[in-house]
Parts: C-alpha cells; sequence; structure tokens
C-alpha cells in the first residue's frame, strides 16, 4: 500500500466519503431497480385503462339499452296499474301469432272474430304471413312484427293491457314470455298438441317456467288427458283451464238416411299423426264391398299416400286434395261416415281433438275415430260415434262393416246424440266465455 493509501485510509474525511459514496451508488441501483418498475407498472395501468375505457364504453352502451328500456316501462306504468280495475272492454288485447289467418286454424279466426263482433278492442300481431290464408270477414288490425324489440314498441303504442297466444312453442315461450317479464304484460296460451306432445316441442317449449310467470294468468287447453300430461310437467294446476277449440259451425236439422253406408270420407291434413295410411290399408281390405272412400286435404304425405295406394293396386279410394272451407259443409252433409283414424306419430305428435270430428258430428255426419288424446273423453263406441284402437286397419275394416249393418234408425239415434253433445260441449261462445270468465277470475286474485 502507498504512503497516499496509507493516509488516505487514516483520514476520517476520506472514509466518510467514500462510505456515503459507496451509499450513493448503492440507492443510485436501488432507484433505477425501482423505476424500472415503475415503467413497468405504468406500462400495465396504461393497459388496464385501455382496457377500462373499452368496458366502460360497453357498459355506457347497456345504460343506453336500460334507459330505453325504463322509458318504455314508464310508459306502460301510466296505464297498466289500472289494469286490474279495468272493464274488460275497456282493455287492449293482442293476440301474438306466429302467423295470420291459417286456414288450418280457423278456431283462432273465430276467436278473433268474435272479440270485434262484442266489442273488445283486440288486435293481431303476426310474426310471419299465413302460408295458407283463409278469408276474414270482419275488419280487425292485423301488424306485422319483424323483431322482439320491434314488438316491443308495438306493444306500448298500442297500449296493450293482455297478450294472448296458440301454441306454447314456440311462440308463447320465445316472444310472448320474454316480452310479458320486461314489459309486466299479463298473458294467457293456448296448449294444443304438437306443441307439447312433440318431442321437439316438449324439450324446448320450456312449459314450466312460462307457466310460473307471475304474469301468466292461464293455460287453456283441450281435455283432461292434456291437463294430467301439463301437470307431470311441473305446470301448475291452478292455472290450467280446460276448453274445446272455438269451432264454428250450424247445427244442421237432420232426418233418418233411406240408403246404407257407402260414401266414407276423410278431410284432414297429410301427415303422419292423421293415419290415413291405414285408412288406404283398411279400405284395400274392404274392395270386394260397396264402399267408396274419399280423401280430401293437403301435405307433405301426399305422394307417399298416393303411391301406396298405387303399390295396392287399390280400387275404392282416392285423394281428391284441398278443400275450401266453404265446401267443407256440402262434403259432410253429401257423405255417410267419417273416418278420422288418428294415431301418436313416431315423434310424440298427437291431435288433441281434430276439429273436423266436431264438425261432422254438428252436420249429422257420422264419425269413426281412435282412442287417443282427448277423443275417449268426447266419443262414445255406439253413443254419439264409434271408436276403436290405432294403429289397426283389421280393427277399422271391421268397424265399418259393423256401422254399415246398423239399422238407419240407430244410426240416427247415434247422429242425433251427437249434435246433442256438441251443442253441449263446443262452441265459439262456450270457448270465449271460458276465456273471458278466467280473465276476470284471475284479476280479482
Amino acid at each position: 500500500m502507498s504512503i497516499k493509501d496509507k493516509f488516505l485510509n487514516k483520514s476520517n474525511s476520506f472514509k466518510f466519503y467514500k462510505e456515503n459514496y459507496e451509499k450513493l451508488k448503492n440507492n443510485e441501483k436501488i432507484l433505477n431497480d425501482e423505476l424500472e418498475k415503475s415503467g413497468k407498472s405504468i406500462k400495465s395501468l396504461k393497459s388496464e385503462l385501455d382496457s377500462s375505457k373499452k368496458e366502460c364504453d360497453s357498459l355506457n352502451e347497456k345504460i343506453s339499452e336500460l334507459n330505453k328500456s325504463i322509458e318504455l316501462l314508464k310508459q306502460r306504468v301510466d296505464y297498466s296499474n289500472e289494469f286490474y280495475k279495468t272493464d274488460l272492454k275497456d282493455l287492449n288485447i293482442a293476440y301474438v301469432l306466429n302467423s295470420f289467418p291459417n286456414v288450418s286454424e280457423t278456431f283462432i279466426v273465430n276467436e278473433v272474430k268474435w272479440l270485434v263482433e262484442n266489442g273488445y278492442n283486440v288486435k293481431v300481431f303476426m310474426k310471419t304471413d299465413a302460408v295458407k290464408f283463409v278469408e276474414i270477414d270482419f275488419e280487425v288490425d292485423i301488424i306485422k312484427f319483424d323483431s322482439m324489440e320491434h314488438l316491443e314498441e308495438l306493444l306500448v303504442d298500442n297500449k296493450i293491457d293482455i297478450m294472448h297466444t296458440h301454441y306454447a312453442f314456440p311462440i308463447c315461450n320465445n316472444i310472448t314470455y320474454p316480452i310479458a317479464e320486461k314489459l309486466c304484460i299479463p298473458f294467457t296460451f293456448f296448449a294444443h298438441a304438437v306443441d307439447i306432445f312433440a318431442e321437439r316441442s316438449n324439450e324446448l317449449n320450456n312449459i314450466a317456467e312460462v307457466s310460473r310467470s307471475k304474469y301468466c294468468l292461464a293455460i287453456f287447453t283441450l281435455s283432461e288427458y292434456h291437463k294430467n300430461y301439463l301437470i307431470e310437467r311441473n305446470v301448475p294446476e291452478s292455472k290450467i283451464v280446460i276448453t274445446k277449440q272455438a269451432t264454428g259451425y250450424e247445427i244442421v236439422d237432420i232426418k233418418p238416411k233411406s240408403n246404407k253406408i257407402k260414401r266414407i270420407i276423410s278431410i284432414s291434413r297429410f301427415v303422419e299423426k292423421k293415419g290415413l295410411d291405414v285408412l288406404i290399408d283398411a279400405a284395400k281390405m274392404l274392395e270386394g264391398e260397396d264402399f267408396v272412400f274419399e280423401i280430401y286435404g293437403f301435405g307433405k304425405l301426399q305422394s307417399d299416400l298416393q303411391k301406396q295406394i298405387d303399390d295396392l293396386e287399390c280400387t275404392n279410394i282416392s285423394i281428391k286434395g284441398e278443400l275450401k272451407p266453404s265446401e267443407v259443409k256440402d262434403i259432410l252433409l253429401n257423405s255417410d261416415l267419417l273416418a278420422s283414424p288418428v294415431r301418436i306419430a313416431e315423434n310424440g305428435d298427437r291431435d288433441g281433438f281434430p276439429t273436423v270430428i266436431f264438425e261432422a258430428m254438428a252436420n249429422g255426419l257420422p264419425v269413426v275415430t281412435t282412442k287417443v288424446s282427448a277423443i275417449p273423453e268426447i266419443i262414445s263406441d255406439y253413443d254419439n260415434g264409434f271408436i276403436i284402437d290405432p294403429e289397426n286397419p283389421q280393427l277399422l275394416a271391421d268397424k265399418i262393416i259393423e256401422i254399415s249393418k246398423l239399422s238407419n234408425e240407430k244410426l240416427f239415434e247415434i247422429r242425433k246424440k251427437a249434435q246433442e253433445d256438441v251443442k253441449n260441449i263446443s262452441s265459439v261462445d262456450k270457448t270465449m266465455n271460458r276465456y273471458l270468465d278466467t280473465i276476470k277470475e284471475k284479476m280479482c286474485d
């Protein structure tokens, strides 16, 4: 060590500055580390700030939508608070439907017509145009909507107090129910057949949740069979109301016929659940008898049914095609027996109660049908019609032979009993009064 170093090592001043210099260098390193960490933190905070800004923008959009909904609800509250104090004729009723007026849904047309003619404020809101439509002879507002949001605005603009929908699926669970929850509008719906029985509908109609909504006043359906089916699917029994479809017909004056059973007809859509293939097989079995079978209607199975007839080389049955509503009565009055061999389709679909059976009964045409769904609750064998097990062409053929052997006097008794039962069971007036009475009852609850 040099003299200089020795001297400096002994210098208190030197030691002081050296130690502080080393501390300063160490502090500088610490400071640089802190600065580096701070830089990373600032970069992270900037990234979080950018993300927060995006979230904020998204939140502002949601707030804007919420404010819009609040405004709709404010408009709704102005008149909905008085709903339960109002006379039914002062209410604005909305029929929310998939399409209108359909040729296969004349019962809905009958309902709307009845409301219009009896002074109720009713409007129809439909999603799509009817593919096969029926001409209507009354005036009603038919308003088409193209989205949920559009329908919400229309319902508010028209000050709708209550909604009614036919079919639990898809229109009720996908449109009526969520809108009722959002706008606080009470609703009712009619559960028919394909909307609850078909496997896909049964999986998707969400009927337990829909029926338990506080805005769901009632579920109308056709029979005890339907009611029990719905209860099994957790629909509250207290909300289920049984009534028949609003079938419009006139009870005709009938007399005993002088001729034997010959002209046997079927009127239906050409779909699996109607059992028309069973009817064709039965007709083939009766080819040696003096019967003529005629099938009226339309549907996707027409070519299959025609092929079946051709393959069997069946000469006593033919497909006549579609009837206009105005033509149905004439066909019924000029036939000897209606065959409706309905079945449960492979996908679970089945008829509730075929409207054409009520129409035949009203027009004095005897009916042979099957023990499916609600039918056994209405038709009693050899009382007001004839009934057999489904899916059995031989049973159907045998029953037709039995019917043909009855005296015209006995057939007249059965035809008259059928007419009496129709008057007591089903009509537009009965359906609509049941509907309105239920609304009044629920308003008072």
